[in-house]
């Protein structure tokens, strides 16, 4: 293989891990795994760790996107109407001992919200990406999202989303080596 289509599919393995971080629907790690069937072990991990940046690099998108939404001036009023839309309805609601189904699941939405914030924004904050970075769970889009919104620094995000990228479709371009079915 030349270096040019060596360049090729490490570069291609950038992208698809780019627009697989935004577009659930494309599994990067098909892709790797596929590269890595087909191609020698070192073309296949080298393609894992250039998915793995362009994953990062989505994934800090989504994180900033959130971070500078909750910022900005059309958020803030948007939240203020919402809670002043939810005061009007509370009002004209019939009322109930413990506010009904809906008002319970908005409570309990609420309190894991809260949680899921404390818990990205202290000292665990970057475990749980590096584990939804490795293992898949809790899905890396939504702790994204969630991280943007918590006091989570971008860097230790960041980091913390590569390394666990990394270790997993590492891991998977290896697999087809270690089964022998790579030419």
């Amino acid at each position: 293989m030349g270096d040019g289509a060596l360049w090729a599919l490490v570069l291609s393995g950038l992208a698809v891990g780019a627009v697989s971080s935004v577009v659930p629907v494309l599994a990067v790690e098909a892709y790797v795994v596929a590269v890595a069937a087909v191609q020698p072990g070192g073309v296949g991990v080298a393609v894992a760790l250039a998915a793995a940046l362009g994953q990062s690099a989505g994934k800090g998108a989504i994180f900033v996107a959130v971070r500078s939404a909750g910022r900005s001036r059309w958020s803030r009023r948007l939240h203020r109407h919402a809670l002043e839309a939810m005061g009007r309805a509370g009002q004209t609601a019939p009322a109930a001992a413990d506010g009904g189904p809906w008002a319970r699941a908005g409570r309990l939405l609420r309190r894991l919200t809260a949680w899921c914030l404390r818990v990205l924004s202290g000292p665990w904050g970057a475990a749980v990406v590096l584990l939804s970075g490795v293992a898949g769970v809790p899905p890396l889009l939504v702790v994204s999202a969630a991280a943007g919104a918590s006091r989570l620094p971008l860097g230790v995000f960041l980091a913390a989303c590569l390394a666990g990228r990394a270790v997993r479709l590492v891991a998977l371009a290896l697999v087809p080596d270690l089964l022998g079915v790579v030419p």
